[in-house]
């Protein structure tokens, strides 16, 4: 016995000497996470260039997730291609100074490591892969470490942000080995990718299909970046004696059922298409260990019910060693509302293993009482457990990033007012469903108007209090406004109280993702004619929106007028591409074309009869391609305002010679 005991002493001593890696991941039955969203400040760290002052606020948001019977904080550490820990391959965030590579005088992932695991919670590195910007295209403003700038050819520039390209080599090198690089140095429980991939509708080239090659090909990108990160991991917790757990949080629909017999029964975005992400192929594969879908809708939900989606990715998964947890939107009033019936909901399939909320800024701050009853019923289902992270669905038995879509409002989003004015006093309003054409009052003391319908879209002007606009449209928990000055753009329903009086004086800006008031002056509507490719359409609206992409926040490229011709091109999701009489390609709302029998209108280019002749751009930044291909390679980027010599056109591409003889092909679309 005496010698049993000197062996375990001495076994202690060795240990507590060397101690072994691996020892440190977290174990829990039930995932029980919420996502902490570091882009913008949104949720952490609402000081900058104060290390205590960043320390004590992580501290009591633990301490108030603990309480709440929460044991998993999901942290971004990589908002924009930077770092929330110490690298030699990304600069340092400038989340944490203001200054992007500026050091912040500590290591803040490894100070939350500490605190987390002291805590006996758990704590996953959430990056995104490939945003390199979220505004702005000039990468000399970028740390001079940074590798885009070191890499020019690794990015590509769309609606005035910088992404790194899937298809490189370098970046899915670049991508594992900064995974890799964390999943080394730090004892993270998992390795965390969201559902940003290729940006939303990315548009495909001219004759391009959605299943065609080129929309095969970015997802394949994706697909081998995805099957690498997991392979890297498992690497170094075999060599490393780790488990590091690799999950991925994508949209909660993979494909609609219209689409795909093996889709959900679901009429919504699909991130299959829209960003070229195969998420099923992922689990079925097991490339990853746990899926979270981010199902942000609620139950009776007539395009994506609940339920339905938890069901169908319960079946997904089954036979599989990939984990279910649900994404869960409590950003939403209606969501937020009914939090306690989507757990209970959950518990009816065995598969689903827990839930991910979002946002921590709308947890904490109870919106519609959300976190008393996610409290209530964790105390009233056992407790505060300790998730399996990576465990197996042997047959027993989910839409950001996840930013969300309530907008700061005060000066300066430091995201550390959630989602109240910059003086605290803002009346908030939950969203009236029949607000489209009536006006509207501005009741926060500020107010961002954006591009688009969530809080990582550009700011395009700001509204203050008393401020009247008219509702164009809505869009999850969003309004879309036009201002007395003709601005147009999306504002957080919470802080615009809806006048009684409808608007007379509507214009064509209206829109939703769907399509269904993409034109607001009256016209006929018109269902989706499925054998429409390929035929001409008349438009039925007064005035109907020509846009980039199938989502009604995509950039207008011109407004036609009721009888106006066209041909089309393509559909998705009730959105036909269609190419003008002056050769002008775009996607517009389908409700508003009516298709005739045979198609035999002329398309005539614009200027097809006055090669050369000068045009002058109208985007931010213009990418000039060796080819009329979005996938050619960039030969030069010319501003707005830059004079071109215009030489040809092709399917919606103009030749173009800039003034130092370089020639090459831009978007017709972007050039006057």
């Amino acid at each position: 016995m005496r010698k049993i005991l000197s062996l375990l002493v001495a076994a202690f001593m060795i240990f507590s000497i060397f101690p072994i890696k691996g020892f440190a991941a977290v174990v829990h039955d039930e995932m029980r996470a919420v996502w902490i969203s570091t882009i913008y400040n949104l949720d952490y760290p609402s000081t900058k260039n104060n290390v205590t002052a960043q320390k004590n606020e992580f501290i009591e948001k633990l301490d108030a997730l603990q309480q709440m019977g929460l044991n998993t904080v999901i942290i971004q550490v990589r908002p924009k291609a930077d770092a929330l820990y110490r690298s030699d391959i990304n600069p340092w965030s400038e989340v944490l100074t203001g200054t992007q590579g500026k050091d912040p005088g500590y290591d803040p992932l490894e100070f939350m490591i500490e605190e987390t695991h002291k805590r006996g919670m758990a704590i996953h590195a959430w990056l995104n892969p490939y945003r390199v910007t979220t505004s702005g295209v000039d990468s000399s403003v970028l740390s001079s470490n940074h590798p885009a700038k070191l890499n020019p050819s690794w990015t590509f520039a769309y609606n005035n942000a910088l992404y790194y390209n899937p298809e490189v080599e370098g970046v899915k090198e670049h991508i594992v080995d900064t995974v890799t690089e964390i999943a080394e140095n730090y004892d993270v429980d998992g390795i965390h990718f969201d559902d940003y991939f290729y940006p939303s509708s990315y548009p495909l080239p001219s004759g391009e299909d959605k299943d065609g090659m080129v929309a095969n090909a970015r997802r394949e990108a994706v697909n081998d970046m995805i099957k690498r990160v997991g392979e890297a991991i498992k690497k170094v917790n075999n060599r490393e004696n780790k488990a590091i757990s690799f999950g991925v949080s994508p949209a909660g629909i993979w494909k609609n059922s219209a689409s795909d017999v093996l889709g959900s029964a679901t009429n919504g975005n699909q991130s299959y298409y829209s960003v070229y992400a195969d998420t099923r192929k992922w689990v079925k594969e097991e490339w990853i260990d746990y899926i979270v879908p981010q199902i942000y809708w609620e139950t009776g939900h007539s395009k994506a019910d609940y339920e339905t989606l938890v069901k169908w990715w319960s079946d997904q998964v089954k036979g599989t060693n990939v984990t279910l947890y649900i994404g869960q939107g409590v950003y939403r009033d209606v969501v937020a509302t009914q939090i306690d019936t989507q757990l209970t909901i959950n518990q009816k399939y065995s598969q689903v293993k827990g839930s991910f909320f979002f946002s921590l800024r709308d947890l904490l701050n109870n919106r519609m009482s959300c976190k008393d009853k996610i409290t209530n019923f964790y105390e009233t289902n056992g407790g505060i457990t300790v998730p399996e992270q990576g465990g197996s669905n042997n047959g027993d038995t989910n839409p950001g990033e996840n930013d969300s879509t309530e907008d700061n409002v005060n000066s300066g989003e430091s995201g550390s007012t959630g989602g109240n004015t910059n003086s605290g006093n803002g009346v908030t309003n939950h969203v009236d469903p029949s607000a489209i054409g009536k006006k509207g009052t501005v009741t926060a003391a500020t107010l961002n108007i954006r591009e688009g319908a969530r809080v990582d879209r550009p700011i395009i002007t700001k509204a203050k209090q008393g401020d009247k606009l008219t509702i164009k449209d809505i869009l999850n928990g969003w309004y879309k406004v036009q201002l007395t000055d003709g601005t147009v753009g999306w504002a957080s329903a919470e802080y615009i109280r809806v006048d009684s009086e409808s608007d007379s004086e509507l214009d064509s800006n209206g829109g939703t993702s769907g399509g269904s008031s993409e034109s607001m002056t009256g016209g006929v509507t018109n269902p989706v004619d499925s054998s429409a490719v390929g035929k001409t359409g008349v438009v039925t609206a007064a005035t109907l929106n020509i846009r980039e992409g199938a989502r009604a926040d995509r950039t207008i490229v011109k407004v036609v007028t009721q009888g106006t011709k066209l041909i089309i091109k393509d559909i998705l999701n009730g959105w036909y591409k269609v190419q003008l009489t002056d050769g002008t390609a775009g996607w517009a709302s389908a409700e508003y074309i009516k298709i005739e029998q045979s198609s035999n209108l002329e398309v005539v280019p614009p200027t097809a009869h006055t090669f050369p002749r000068t045009g002058t751009v109208t985007a931010s930044s213009l990418n000039v391609r060796s080819g009329a291909r979005t996938d050619r390679p960039v030969v030069a980027k010319i501003t707005s305002g830059t004079k071109v010599t215009v030489l040809s056109v092709l399917d919606g591409w103009y030749k173009i010679k800039l003034t130092d003889g370089t020639v090459g092909w831009a978007i017709s679309s972007y050039i006057k």
